[in-house]
């Protein structure tokens, strides 16, 4: 009976847990642990743990200090970084087990996923502030539109099938500007948005070409997809905004002569993110958009996705705020790691529902 009661309390702990031996092999991980790494428990049996995470800072000297003392040791806002070259902001803490020499139990509490949750609540507060002028905007813009339709309408109509594909272009764009403009009030409040299975691929297909068409025209684009991916659940139009919006900062962020963006998809199981139902919902579908350029200014990338924080010459710095703001509305999640000479931005969104059951 206690030693059911222990593996089911091992099995609910809420947090990545790991136990390690005298020579630092692991011995056992969480069912949490095996969702972080993208893992198996058997998988990572025997190993070293410095084979599976990797630290900024001496976890050697840590463990030998847990072990003399005998006591616990707790480290706050560490970076933990995962084989995928994923990097998280962690608390650690470490524990000698009694009865078991040299054994310490090492439990992760990942922050990153709760800090982008919480600067959500940041853009909130600025909402009424963003979209004061929305209805006047809104107006303002349909009226060139209906005139742009028309024109590529007629224009069209003058071509040969052949030719008539930018024509298209420019009408189902302008369409669907419209009806983002509909739509203008997300900032004010929440709306529902109609969502379906979607083909990820296909959306980020066609931001490729619309995009090739525009600022990435000059920029070598390249797909490492992953043709096995379930679908998506969400709205077409708005993930399609999402990485419209990424692309055209990484163009912009790119050296020009030498611009390179490159768009990759993959399946990990390592984030899960709370639902309006207050729900722990697998995020497994990742999509990564990563260019060459500067990065980031300094100072910038922690508030990156609050409105008006931009670190171009004339940016609104309304694009990532909106793009944060569609990813939350998904149950998704979004991160920025950014250096001198790249910098990856990592979409993960729910499978969709057709796919889980």
């Amino acid at each position: 009976m206690k030693t059911d009661i222990l593996s089911s309390i091992w099995s609910s702990l809420p947090n990545p847990a790991l136990i390690i031996d005298e020579k630092n092999l692991v011995v056992n991980i969480n069912p949490m642990a095996e969702a972080f790494l993208n893992m198996s428990e058997k998988t990572t049996r025997g190993t070293d743990i410095e084979e599976n995470l990797f630290f900024d800072f001496s976890f050697s000297e840590t463990l030998t200090k847990v072990r003399t003392s005998n006591s616990k040791v707790f480290m706050s806002a560490v970076k933990v970084t995962l084989p995928r070259y994923s990097v998280f902001e962690c608390n650690l803490q470490f524990s000698p087990i009694l009865d078991f020499l040299n054994y310490v139990f090492i439990i992760l509490d990942v922050r990153d996923i709760d800090n982008r949750i919480g600067q959500y609540s940041k853009i909130n507060e600025t909402e009424t502030s963003i979209m004061g002028m929305k209805e006047m905007l809104s107006h303002e813009i349909k009226n060139p539109l209906a005139g742009i339709i028309g024109a590529a309408q007629l224009l069209s109509m003058k071509l040969s099938k052949r030719d008539t594909e930018l024509t298209d272009l420019i009408v189902e764009e302008s369409r669907r500007i419209e009806n983002l403009l509909n739509n203008v009030g997300k900032f004010d409040c929440p709306i529902v948005v109609k969502k379906n299975s979607e083909n990820i691929h296909d959306i980020l297909s066609r931001a490729k070409k619309l995009s090739s068409y525009s600022l990435a025209s000059n920029m070598t684009i390249l797909e490492v997809y992953d043709p096995s991916l379930p679908n998506v659940w969400g709205n077409f139009d708005q993930l399609l905004q999402v990485f419209l919006n990424l692309l055209k900062n990484a163009a912009e962020a790119s050296i020009k002569e030498f611009g390179v963006i490159e768009i990759r998809t993959f399946f990990e199981m390592g984030i899960r993110v709370k639902n309006s139902n207050g729900e722990n919902v697998p995020v497994p579908l990742t999509i990564e958009v990563r260019d060459n350029g500067t990065g980031f200014p300094s100072g910038i990338l922690s508030n990156a996705f609050e409105p008006f924080v931009s670190g171009k010459m004339n940016g609104t710095g309304l694009g990532l705020a909106v793009v944060s703001k569609i990813i939350n509305e998904h149950n998704g999640w979004i991160n920025i790691e950014s250096y001198s000479g790249s910098t990856v931005v990592r979409v993960s969104l729910p499978v969709a529902k057709e796919e889980i059951n």
